[in-house]
């Protein structure tokens, strides 16, 4: 009976340090990033969100990772057009190591497309190539919000 109590204790402590890591590490590396940002009514205590509109009307958010995730995601849009909320979008998702991935979201017509590309804002597949070149203006204007709000894509957080 004794050792299952231990074993039953050792659990409890490893799951209690792990949760504890996790929790701090996210409200640390994410906290900075969501620095003077409003928090997203559709926040949740674990999970937060926040966002923020400039001046010219981007929009840029920021996702905790999900409970016990490393991943969480910000995001740049652009100013929205008329009616219409599906605008270009930029999701960057930072990594462990200090760097980012970076995705963008493009709309033509009632289409969406979701597209991988390089801090120069070049799709990493060749297939998108076409799509990302029609969207440049917007790709390009997006990074440098990025780079204004959180120091990416130079992989520096301000």
């Amino acid at each position: 009976m004794k050792k299952a109590l231990k074993i039953i204790v050792g659990i409890l402590i490893v799951a209690l340090v792990i949760n504890t890591i996790w929790f701090g590490w996210s409200r640390v590396k994410y906290g900075k990033l969501s620095r003077g940002m409003e928090e997203n009514p559709i926040d949740e205590f674990l999970v937060p969100r926040y966002f923020y509109s400039d001046e010219e009307g981007y929009d840029f958010g920021v996702k905790y990772p999900d409970y016990l995730s490393l991943t969480g995601n910000m995001s740049v849009g652009t100013p929205t057009e008329g009616e219409n909320p599906f605008t270009d979008a930029l999701i960057i998702w930072p990594k462990l190591s200090g760097k980012y991935e970076l995705g963008v979201l493009l709309y033509e017509e009632d289409e969406g497309y979701s597209i991988y590309i390089d801090s120069y804002g070049n799709a990493l597949s060749k297939e998108d190539e076409d799509i990302v070149s029609r969207h440049k203006d917007n790709i390009d204007a997006l990074l440098k919000k990025a780079d204004e709000m959180w120091g990416i894509p130079n992989g520096k957080e301000k």
